[in-house]
């Protein structure tokens, strides 16, 4: 699995959520999937390098060059959740 990009993504109820790109949609369930139950590690670096981030998805760009994205949001733990 590689990321291919990322961007800052404001929902409407004002949460900020990190995108990550994959290559396709086969690898962004792989990726969406592995963020949802392992990834710990990852989580926790954003928890504490970007405490703004309050969720993470995966999308992918299709042929038209759009970027399609799980709006099943996973949850970022908060930096004190370690301390």
């Amino acid at each position: 699995m590689r990321v291919k990009g990322t961007f800052i993504h404001t929902l409407k109820t004002g949460e900020i959520a990190l995108i990550l790109l994959a290559e396709n949609k086969s690898e962004q369930k792989k990726l969406y999937h592995y963020l949802a139950i392992d990834a710990y590690r990852f989580k926790k670096e954003i928890a504490e390098e970007a405490p703004h981030i309050e969720l993470i998805s995966v999308g992918y760009k299709n042929e038209q060059g759009k970027i399609i994205w799980d709006e099943e949001y996973i949850p970022v733990p908060k930096w004190y959740d370690h301390n």
